[in-house]
């Protein structure tokens, strides 16, 4: 069961407190003026990221290194940048 622990003291016991974490795999519930705001555990307690997004960041990173590569390299991007805004 997951201890509740509020922001100050969290700020104040930092340390000790990620310590816990990573060596006794302790948990917490952060919380704010009382009401419960995060969970502090370990990631082997968390569960795992979607990967549903790796293709997408794949053909974002592709569409940037076809955008650069159309670039003549006079041109400054801060430049164009602000020619569309006029």
């Amino acid at each position: 069961m997951p201890r509740d622990i509020g922001v100050r003291e969290l700020k104040i016991r930092a340390s000790a407190i990620v310590r816990g974490v990573a060596e006794e795999h302790a948990t917490y519930t952060v919380t704010r003026r009382g009401r419960p705001v995060g969970i502090l555990a370990p990631l082997d307690l968390a569960p795992p990221a979607p990967r549903g997004h790796d293709a997408a960041w794949a053909r974002l990173f592709e569409a940037g290194r076809k955008i650069a590569a159309g670039r003549r390299p006079s041109r400054s991007a801060v430049r164009d940048l602000e020619r569309s805004r006029r």
